[in-house]
């Protein structure tokens, strides 16, 4: 119950930016925890999905895609703090890296709910299968940005240096873009198809 309970929380602050009543430090922090191993698993299960037409490939996608998003987490994260600290944000740390796990929670939510389709059609279709991946990737990283940058206007709503919280947000979302391309060339192969980003971006870039 307390579990469920927990989730319901997890959920209300990844779309509302904030819990009402506001949550205490510890429970913030509760839930950041909470929004990561969430996001892990569920970026498990994408994964398995996105590597199925392979027994090998969807078992090491299985940990490989999880480790790719927290490591381009740990990446980004530093930046995105010691911009806040030197433009004098009205945001803290602390808030920031909330608001940033439950938007990669947000993402990932958005990368299992869409496995079953993407296992689907890599079974079914040879032309629909890699483009509905990539696509599922895209809608993942939109969704998860839109709702960080909400997550943080909406908490220096009325604080000084705004502006600069959402420098921050900029900031963290480029950089954890820059590092997840990087991180899926070094984990590739993920999608059973050869695909631009295998390359990382020598790949994209320079065609």
């Amino acid at each position: 119950m307390e579990a469920r309970s927990q989730l319901a929380q997890l959920m209300t602050l990844t779309v509302a930016g904030e819990l009402d009543p506001p949550s205490s430090r510890a429970q913030h922090t509760m839930l950041s925890v909470l929004a990561i191993l969430a996001s892990l698993a569920l970026a498990s299960l994408w994964g398995i999905a996105a590597g199925s037409a392979s027994v090998t490939l969807s078992t090491a996608n299985a940990y490989k895609v999880p480790i790719v998003v927290l490591l381009s987490a740990l990446t980004a994260l530093p930046a995105g703090v010691v911009t806040l600290r030197l433009t004098g944000a009205g945001l803290g740390a602390r808030e920031l890296a909330s608001a940033f796990a439950t938007s990669i929670f947000a993402g990932t939510l958005v990368l299992a709910t869409l496995a079953p389709l993407v296992a689907i059609y890599y079974h079914t279709s040879s032309k629909a299968g890699v483009p509905l991946a990539l696509g599922s990737v895209f809608v993942s990283l939109a969704t998860a940005s839109l709702l960080f940058g909400r997550a943080v206007a909406r908490r220096v709503s009325g604080r000084p240096g705004r502006g600069a919280s959402i420098l921050a947000v900029g900031v963290l979302v480029t950089l954890f873009l820059a590092a997840l391309l990087q991180y899926v060339a070094l984990a590739s192969p993920i999608i059973g198809e050869v695909t631009p980003f295998n390359g990382g971006f020598d790949a994209v870039f320079t065609r």
